[in-house]
């Protein structure tokens, strides 16, 4: 009699009652079925397939009379490999039992027996009664709570339709066309921003950015095998990512590159853009400058030396006057003769330059230096000429004397009281200074720099030149 009422009890929960799980919301779960198989729910889930599971056990009737069913709606919908996937978790029985159940119905999707977490998955799903048959879509929203009664193949179709669920051949594989959007959004001179777009076949994609010079050196290194290449030196994504790529050099041209990978481990097209960061900005000077700071004349009232002037200011120059400290020299500009203090307006176009020729208008003995200074709207500007025999200040009526000169590591000053000696450099800067006991005094200058330098001992100066 207990047997009986068993078997009815049975038949009145596997036919005349509604069965269904309480959750809306997918819940996930990883497991491993009874072929050694993980299944992780969200994998698939966020791969954009539905997800159909059937609750089930062995020795349900209701189940063993919907098994067949559902076998065949697996065939119509592809084998796991389109829209839906299906698994089927069991309640309360061995990895063996289930092993028979799967031999016995042909079950070729995943089946996870009670022992191996159905039942635990059973529980967290709310499961009362069996079969349940449940909808997953990719958004993780359960759209059928209870896919019953199943009496035939094609109700297990018609409900899955309804969903969007499309059927497919099982022999026809699916095709994947992985692809990655890229777009460059900024460029600086030392840095490229990109996003990179995948779609929906995309399932992850490898990005970099790289020099011609360093790819290369990857090629070399690995051979001209781009996916082997973007593997070493390039990043994984799997989602929309804007990146910014820093650190680089400017002027310089860069290929970004993204290689594109589909669900199956499959490589799509590689894309890439070829861009060339910036030039460093224009940092303009606050004064015309010259090709040369120290001009060496040697005495020839015939010849011209020329230098270059040079407008890297903000704008335009324009010269009012062009003068030397002693009045020797004479100057030239764009064909008219300039002397010291006579006016003129002259422009120096911003980035452009002109040339200033020099001629001597003395005739002179020993070595003297000279400071032309150039006048305009922006800050005077000057350089130093070096006249190599000139007539020297002190016209040899100085009761001081110095030798040798030029000098090299020294220089000796004689002299009655010299008192305090001081050395200057044609700046006017004071590098030395000494107290002279007697009438000679050797000054050490291996430490002062080539050039044109002014002694002075009480009222009396001269010029020596040093050269290393």
């Amino acid at each position: 009699m207990k047997k009986v009422f068993t078997l009815i009890l049975a038949l009145a929960f596997g036919f005349g009652l509604k069965a269904q799980t309480s959750a809306t919301q997918a819940i996930d779960f990883t497991v491993t079925d009874v072929h050694g198989t993980e299944v992780h729910l969200f994998d698939i889930l966020d791969n954009g397939q539905y997800v159909l599971i059937d609750f089930f056990y062995t020795t349900c009737p209701a189940c063993i009379q919907s098994i067949p069913h559902m076998v065949q709606s697996y065939s119509n919908f592809g084998c796991n490999m389109h829209d839906v996937f299906y698994m089927e978790v069991d309640n309360g029985d061995s990895q063996a039992s289930c092993l028979t159940w799967v031999n016995n119905y042909g079950v070729e999707y995943p089946t996870i027996a009670g022992a191996d977490g159905g039942n635990s998955i059973c529980s967290q799903y709310g499961i009362g009664y069996y079969p349940t048959v449940i909808l997953i879509a990719p958004n993780h929203q359960v759209v059928i709570q209870d896919l019953w009664p199943i009496s035939n193949v094609q109700s297990i179709i018609n409900a899955l339709q309804a969903q969007g669920v499309q059927q497919h051949d099982c022999d026809t594989p699916v095709v994947y066309d992985p692809q990655v959007a890229l777009s460059i959004d900024e460029v600086t001179e030392n840095s490229i921003t990109a996003t990179f777009t995948p779609n929906e076949d995309c399932a992850s994609y490898y990005y970099l950015c790289a020099t011609e010079a360093e790819l290369t050196e990857w090629v070399a290194e690995l051979g001209q095998d781009l996916p082997a290449i973007m593997q070493e030196h390039g990043v994984v994504e799997t989602n929309t990512l804007t990146n910014i790529f820093d650190g680089l050099i400017p002027e310089t041209e860069y290929a970004v590159a993204v290689l594109p990978v589909d669900p199956d481990g499959n490589y799509g097209e590689p894309s890439y853009e070829i861009v060339t960061t910036l030039p460093l900005p224009v940092v303009y000077d606050e004064t015309l400058t010259f090709s040369m700071d120290t001009v060496n004349l040697v005495d020839n009232q015939y010849e011209t030396y020329w230098v270059t002037i040079y407008n890297n200011t903000a704008e335009d120059a324009i010269v009012t006057n062009i003068c030397d400290e002693f009045g020797w020299l004479a100057f030239n500009m764009d064909g008219e003769d300039i002397y010291c203090n006579n006016p003129i307006e002259i422009t120096i176009p911003q980035g452009e330059s002109k040339e200033l020729g020099i001629t001597i208008n003395v005739v002179a003995k020993g070595i003297v230096s000279d400071i032309v200074t150039l006048t305009s709207n922006l800050p005077d500007a000057s350089f130093v000429v070096v006249l190599e025999e000139p007539w020297s200040v002190n016209d040899n009526t100085s009761s001081i004397s110095l030798f040798p000169n030029p000098a090299n590591e020294s220089v000796t000053l004689m002299g009655e009281n010299l008192g305090m000696v001081h050395v200057f450099n044609v700046l006017g800067q004071k590098v030395d200074e000494f107290e002279a006991s007697g009438s000679e005094i050797r000054i050490n200058t291996t430490g002062y720099e080539n050039g044109v330098y002014v002694v002075k001992a009480g009222e009396q100066t001269m010029r020596f030149v040093v050269k290393h």
